[in-house]
């Protein structure tokens, strides 16, 4: 679950000591607040210990763009170029020795 605003999270953790397992957060923010998004947020940190709040906020999946509807965000996974998107995932040219190896039939090649 990704969180758009991570106030919600800085407030339920003001008065938790660190460090901190990730179990031990959870527990003090379903005590102090259960069933809200902080709450799930923080359910889906890495597992391990945490040494200060500002390490938790780091680790946390944080929605970039909460206002995108459904078919934006689909839009924005299919044509971002970042660079480390996985091979299979690009939009690639079809490699010069194709051309060669299959001559004619090389029109079809589809990536």
């Amino acid at each position: 679950m990704k969180i758009a605003d991570t106030r919600q999270v800085e407030e339920l953790l003001g008065d938790l000591p660190f460090p901190a397992s990730k179990e031990r957060i959870v527990e003090h923010a379903h005590a102090r607040r259960p069933l809200t998004e902080a709450e799930r947020a923080l359910s889906s940190l890495p597992l391990g210990t945490y040494g200060s709040a500002a390490e938790v906020l780091r680790s946390l999946p944080i929605d970039p763009d909460p206002g995108r509807t459904p078919a934006e965000q689909a839009y924005q996974q299919r044509h971002h170029n970042k660079p480390g998107l996985a091979e299979h995932m690009r939009d690639t040219e079809r490699p010069p020795v194709q051309d060669e190896l299959r001559g004619d039939e090389g029109e079809h090649w589809q990536p």
